[in-house]
């Protein structure tokens, strides 16, 4: 791995010992301890000699999680490969068109320079579920094209969100790497992205399910950059909680988007283009879902 990613050895072992210390993987079923002969230079003797030692041989999921932490030119390489393999399975699952392709190397490129820039990105394993959950999203873009977008059916949401308890929540939360100007609103856009959601026209809602709600709240408090700092922290932990608060942060027993997957997200709206955002907001109630 230290030749495949261009790292030198410590390098390569602190991912692996993070990998295996954040339960990204499993070490018992990742690594297999083999009995291996190695030449070994013996100062005693002056001459090489033969030792048998006990090496650690990783599997497929250990080399992917450490090829989407490191950085390099290598790094970024071999992520380009691992994309094209999920593309190669997407053709062949789902027979995704040339757009559908265009779609994801936006997403991964995009991904990609946010690390370079210094973005801390979330596990590689998560990062495929959540390039999958994206796929789903692709049939809204091609129904969109072709005026005849499928909304789907979400549940209503009971609990009204208040301005006062998100900036009690904002204000209590132990965020990491807080600093002085996190969670310093700009102007009046976080209290305008909570009631905007509860707009109706006439005797309809706007957004009349939760699951359009929660979409639509997270897309504005990313994209309306009410903060100085903080907007995709807060964004997501708003919307967690909006989720909570109506008792729909799982569905059947299993959690709606897992936090890497959530972290994502987030970054791929703030980097969206503004005419998308009715794109954006229904993918995001399509990934949930």
């Amino acid at each position: 791995m230290s030749k495949l990613f261009n790292k030198n050895k410590s390098t390569i072992s602190r991912h692996i010992a993070n990998i295996f210390n954040e339960k990204e993987l499993d070490e018992k079923s990742s690594v297999a301890k083999n009995a291996t002969q190695l030449k070994r230079y013996d100062p005693r003797t002056k001459k090489d000699r033969i030792a048998v030692v006990d090496v650690n041989y990783y599997n497929l999921d250990v080399i992917i999680s450490v090829g989407y932490r490191v950085k390099s030119k290598q790094g970024i390489l071999f992520r380009k490969w691992a994309n094209s393999i999920l593309k190669e399975y997407l053709l062949k699952g789902y027979a995704v068109n040339d757009r559908h392709f265009q779609d994801i190397d936006y997403v991964t490129t995009m991904l990609d320079q946010y690390r370079n820039a210094g973005g801390q990105l979330p596990s590689s394993i998560s990062m495929l579920e959540f390039l999958k959950a994206y796929q789903r999203g692709f049939k809204i873009l091609d129904d969109y094209d072709h005026h005849h977008l499928e909304i789907p059916i979400g549940q209503k949401g009971t609990y009204v969100l208040q301005y006062d308890e998100c900036i009690n929540l904002i204000h209590n939360t132990m965020f990491e790497n807080r600093g002085d100007l996190f969670s310093i609103e700009r102007d009046d856009s976080f209290k305008s992205s909570i009631s905007t959601i509860y707009q109706s026209f006439g005797e309809n809602d706007l957004y009349p399910t939760l699951e359009d709600k929660a979409s639509a709240l997270l897309y504005f408090i990313v994209k309306n950059h009410s903060f100085i700092d903080g907007n995709k922290r807060i964004g997501a932990t708003i919307f967690l909680y909006f989720l909570s608060q109506n008792n729909a942060l799982y569905k059947n027993g299993k959690e709606r988007i897992n936090n890497d997957a959530l972290a994502t997200l987030t970054i791929l709206v703030a980097s969206s283009r503004p005419e998308d955002k009715e794109i954006m907001i229904q993918l995001i109630k399509t990934i949930i879902k």
